[in-house]
């Protein structure tokens, strides 16, 4: 055995791509049955959701972890497959809701140890394999045969997929010190995500994902209270903060400049944000739309507070794009592009404000039905008007309005607003 052999090695990050799967596997004696039964050098699937990000299922359930903190011990195989056939952008995105939908299921050792087998049922819990094949299948791509029941090693051989070369570098011995001191950051919002998931469960043992939360609550509001409490208690509300805390020079652009590091680094870390935006939906967005609706339909202190969770993370990824943004165009990396402003009541103002508060869309399209023309007041469906522009631009949404005399008086005492 050479001495590359005999260091531990890492996934070379900036390989990996949204969709990929990511096959792992260890040392541990459970690996080596899998690795035994399924004739494959791995056992273990993830699947890569955004930068560095990848979500799995193990014994503390689906997770989201830090692709750049995984270290495969010495010997121990890892590799990156891709579609043979390129994803549409519908496709990947329905594979990413998929996985994070999934995220706080428990992992179901039992479904695990019989994927191996055939004729068996599929229940709600998942397993690490099976959650990469749902997903895919979800978005009307097979990788195997039966989604429900596959092991990694069935990936690996699928011929949907392709290998991804030189995805593994070693690491060196500093690397590897850095590395063990650095503190598992995705391992609070696991902790806290299986805390919350585990009061509500004292409610309802049908309660496996996030999601599952939701739909409980709709048909039982009396359990509103003590899932709040729960929210609170397990730091879910509060994790935004460490985030914060610990990356502060990603959120302005002059606390950037001072950082260290280098200049090669800072760009990495701002063109891959910027194509991460571009590529993938902001999915904070996507949820304070969903339950700015839902909390419309069925109001609860619950919904009511994840949208100002949503609003809050919808603000400070809205930060850390403008910070990624001014950086690079200070070093004509990046042509700067003038702002532009949606004009009120075009089917592209629409869009935009239903996608961020589905709520506020249904009620400047309701007031535009009920006159009969587009040039009306977007809350009171009153005449005349005139356009108006956020002179602070929002986060999301199209930050234009369409306002009568008396509206635009209410509204601007909060909300400055400059004619456009």
């Amino acid at each position: 055995m050479n001495e590359s052999e005999l260091r531990r090695s890492v996934f070379v990050a900036g390989l990996i791509q949204a969709g990929d799967v990511v096959l792992t596997t260890t040392p541990e004696p459970a690996s080596q049955i899998i690795r035994m039964i399924t004739g494959a050098d791995i056992s273990h699937a993830m699947i890569c959701v955004g930068k560095s990000s990848v979500i799995d299922s193990t014994g503390d359930g689906v997770h989201a972890r830090n692709l750049e903190r995984l270290i495969l011990e010495p010997g121990c195989a890892g590799h990156v497959l891709r579609p043979v056939k390129p994803l549409t952008t519908e496709q990947l995105h329905s594979i990413i809701s998929f996985a994070r939908a999934a995220v706080g299921t428990r992992y179901s050792i039992t479904s695990a140890a019989k994927s191996v087998l055939a004729g068996f049922v599929a229940g709600r819990r998942q397993f690490c394999s099976r959650l990469v094949a749902q997903a895919y299948r979800d978005a009307g791509v097979n990788l195997v045969s039966d989604a429900d029941f596959c092991h990694p090693g069935e990936l690996l051989k699928s011929a949907a997929l392709v290998e991804v070369p030189n995805v593994l570098r070693n690491l060196s011995s500093e690397e590897e010190a850095d590395r063990r001191e650095d503190i598992d950051n995705v391992q609070a919002m696991r902790d806290s995500t299986n805390a919350l998931l585990g009061e509500a469960r004292k409610m309802s043992s049908e309660i496996e994902s996030l999601n599952d939360i939701d739909a409980y609550l709709v048909e039982h509001p009396e359990g509103d209270a003590h899932l709040v409490q729960a929210l609170r208690s397990s730091r879910y509300l509060e994790l935004w903060r460490d985030e914060f805390e610990r990356n502060s020079w990603q959120y302005h652009v002059a606390l950037m400049e001072g950082a260290d590091g280098s200049e090669q680094r800072k760009q990495r870390y701002c063109e891959e944000l910027l194509a991460d935006e571009r590529l993938c939906q902001n999915r904070f967005v996507l949820n304070h739309a969903g339950y700015v609706t839902v909390n419309t339909l069925h109001p609860r202190q619950y919904f009511a507070l994840k949208v100002e969770l949503y609003d809050l993370l919808t603000q400070f990824r809205a930060r850390r794009i403008k910070a990624a943004t001014t950086w690079l165009e200070r070093r004509g990396l990046l042509e700067p592009a003038p702002p532009r402003l949606l004009r009120p009541h075009t089917s592209e103002w629409f869009a935009s404000l239903r996608e961020w508060n589905p709520k506020q869309a249904a009620m400047a399209e309701a007031a535009t039905r009920a006159t009969g023309s587009l040039d009306v007041c977007s809350v009171c469906a009153d005449d005349p008007v005139r356009d108006y522009a956020l002179v602070s631009m929002p986060a999301a949404g199209p930050g234009t309005l369409r306002l009568c005399d008396d509206c635009f008086r209410i509204r601007s005492a909060d909300e400055p607003m400059k004619p456009f």
